[in-house]
């Protein structure tokens, strides 16, 4: 079996959207030489767009009916403080469901939409600044770019408007580019993953509703592109010294036969350094998607590998500087993740963005212990199908 991509026009625009989906034919050859059979006995979780003529998926996302919206009221959100950024709701347009400090019932969404005004459109990580205000990497954008960051104030409610809107014009001709996650550094640069690209879209502080203002390139990622599972660079964050790590996959092999590895590279001082990229670790021993990257409060770095071979998740801890082997890693399940504020737990959810597979467990996200620990609380309730990240206000503060 491999795992093809398919691209198709985005919903009310001609921004490109990338689904997978699965085709029969081959194996995927894990790095440590091993078969690694991409679905064994899961499910996948195929969009339904992709099965559907041209000429009905316009009519078919707009009869989806829009995302629930739980109880929310004035009084509970002032109780916000987990954000869930789920993009196959509201037909494939996405929301972000906000949850209480405990997780529990769904307390709203704001969603996306052909016609909505919320700024959401095919939500793919979020993250929350020391405003506490939260930033969201969406895959869709108007016509001319490859995805855009928005800016909100909190809490919110299901009429919740983007303050702020970034562009990222990052483009990759042969396979599409997306806006993949987001992070910031104190001085107020903000970072923007790009997807399928080796390229982190950078606006400068003080940015408003305008594209980039610099780009950062990664060589290590240059075989993006490759048509199968989505490679490219995934996840950012950065520390209080404001160096950026990002965490990406790179393919190895031609057409029908690649393998893939996963890395973790360093571009020290940010958008403020040489603009050279640092490998930090180098995942060879398996099927890996890098899901997600944060730093601790002992500035340690916390990295989630999702293990395709088996449907295994989990946050390891890494020492500076950030060479060695992990010092711990949690049995819980979490890919995009973000830290409770004391650094004790971590919040994640527990669907990789790319490829879409729908997991054993139920589509929530999970609060975890960190580091080392398991599963403390989950999300509960209906309303979400692929929960790819989960940002947590107030964050963690460096």
């Amino acid at each position: 079996m491999y795992v093809r991509i398919a691209s198709l026009a985005a919903f009310g625009g001609t921004a490109t959207m990338v689904l997978a989906t699965l085709c029969a034919g081959g194996v995927l050859s894990s790095p440590a030489g091993r078969a690694a059979t991409v679905l064994g006995d899961r499910p996948l979780l195929v969009p339904l767009a992709e099965r559907m003529p041209a000429l009905l998926l316009q009519r078919f996302v707009d009869s989806q009916p829009p995302t629930r919206r739980g109880s929310w009221s004035a009084s509970d959100s002032a109780n916000q403080h987990v954000y869930v950024s789920d993009p196959s709701l509201n037909g494939y347009y996405g929301a972000v469901c906000y949850y209480g400090r405990n997780g529990g019932d769904q307390l709203g969404c704001l969603a996306g939409g052909s016609s909505a005004t919320s700024g959401i459109g095919f939500p793919q990580g979020s993250w929350v600044d020391r405003k506490h205000h939260l930033w969201v990497a969406n895959a869709l954008a108007p016509s001319g770019y490859s995805g855009q960051v928005t800016e909100y104030t909190l809490p919110l409610d299901a009429s919740s408007a983007p303050i702020n809107t970034l562009y990222s014009a990052v483009s990759n001709p042969s396979e599409g580019a997306m806006t993949g996650y987001v992070c910031g550094d104190k001085a107020g640069n903000i970072y923007g993953t790009v997807m399928y690209t080796a390229t982190t879209a950078v606006w400068a502080a003080g940015t408003m509703n305008a594209p980039q203002t610099a780009t950062l390139v990664d060589p290590n990622f240059s075989s993006a592109g490759s048509p199968s599972l989505a490679d490219g660079l995934v996840a950012c964050a950065t520390d209080a010294a404001g160096d950026l790590f990002v965490s990406g996959q790179y393919a190895i092999g031609a057409s029908g036969n690649y393998t893939y590895f996963a890395e973790l590279d360093e571009f020290v001082h940010g958008v403020r350094g040489n603009g050279k990229a640092r490998i930090l670790q180098k995942e060879t021993s398996d099927l890996y998607f890098p899901a997600g990257v944060a730093i601790d409060s002992q500035g340690n770095l916390a990295w989630a590998l999702f293990d395709l071979s088996d449907s295994g998740s989990s946050v390891c801890t890494f020492a500076k500087p950030y060479t060695g082997a992990p010092t711990a890693c949690t049995s819980g399940f979490a890919t995009g993740f973000h830290f409770t504020s004391d650094g004790e737990q971590l919040w994640g959810g527990n669907t990789t963005a790319y490829p879409w597979y729908h997991q054993p467990q139920k589509t929530v996200a999970n609060e975890i212990e960190y580091p080392g620990g398991g599963l403390v609380r989950s999300t509960s309730g209906s309303g979400l199908i692929t929960p790819v990240d989960a940002a947590v206000n107030p964050p963690l503060k460096l």
